[in-house]
């Protein structure tokens, strides 16, 4: 797979596992609300999650990786911030912020070859799961981890 911004697409993919695991560590060591504690501890998870698959992803296609570092010294601040803010506030931050990694994702997943769509549709499938998340916590609508929850079981 080759386009033009492939290369900064794949790195924003490490990019943003390193800095959500960040912000949402750091947002659930702040948080004193047990639930919601509960809830930023599933987000890093997937973060995790994400980031374990793509590095085992750049393994396999022998590409290199580039750590990260001021991705996620970013994630530990906005991570405080978000712990201490106001839950309709933080959400509101959490699902904007996914429109922009949502972008690069989709145009990785578009752009893939047979053999590469699945990692790619779980990568845009994991952005897509943090943002409805935050709409159902706003909409304070029951079920609004179930996308991670699901995704996390594959």
């Amino acid at each position: 797979m080759k386009y033009p911004q492939y290369k900064t697409d794949l790195q924003r993919i490490h990019e943003s596992e390193v800095y959500g695991r960040a912000v949402f560590a750091t947002a659930a060591r702040l948080t004193r609300n047990a639930e919601r504690k509960a809830k930023w501890l599933k987000l890093r998870t997937l973060e995790e999650a994400t980031l374990a698959r793509y590095l085992a992803y750049m393994a396999r296609t022998g590409q290199t990786v580039v750590e990260p570092k001021a991705w996620e010294l970013k994630g530990y601040a906005e991570g405080v911030v978000l712990g201490l803010m106001p839950w309709r506030l933080a959400m509101r931050l959490v699902r904007d912020a996914t429109g922009p990694f949502q972008e690069k994702f989709l145009r990785l997943k578009q752009n893939s070859d047979e053999v590469e769509r699945e990692f790619f549709a779980y990568v845009y499938a994991h952005e897509k799961a943090l943002e409805a998340f935050a709409v159902k916590e706003l909409a304070n609508e029951p079920g609004s981890l179930k996308a991670v929850d699901s995704l996390l079981n594959r």
